[in-house]
């Protein structure tokens, strides 16, 4: 079953997929990431963005970014109806992960939306 993530307002804003690569698309029907290992967030680009932890998205400096229903710090919005899934652009190699940061309850400033944009396929979206 897909898991829903949404924002630290709430915001159904993407998901991932329950197929082998795991992957991450915006709700507007683009893939921008993948879940790696069960934990490592990679952008399709290669670029590593972050880790998920216990249904909740952090990024390489442990800040809180993405939250599944069970995990969102407010109460969440019910979801709209999901658009058609674009074509997927090919995986880039993975750079290397930094290590692991220490996890902290803070809320990044950056919107998880943004977050997620930071992986996607040069020349994949207008």
């Amino acid at each position: 079953m897909e898991k829903t993530l949404f924002n630290k307002n709430g915001l159904p804003t993407a998901y991932i997929t329950d197929d082998y690569n795991q992957d991450i698309y915006l709700w507007d029907g683009h893939a921008v990431a993948y879940v790696f290992e069960n934990e490592h967030v990679y952008g399709v680009n290669g670029d590593h963005l972050g880790w998920f932890v216990q249904e909740i998205v952090f990024n390489n400096y442990g800040e809180r970014v993405g939250f599944t229903s069970s995990t969102c710090p407010v109460n969440i919005v019910k979801e709209p109806s999901k658009t058609k899934k674009h074509p997927k652009a090919e995986i880039r190699p993975r750079w290397k992960a930094p290590a692991f940061p220490n996890l902290t309850f803070n809320i990044a400033e950056q919107d998880l939306s943004g977050f997620l944009n930071q992986g996607q396929a040069v020349g994949m979206r207008a």
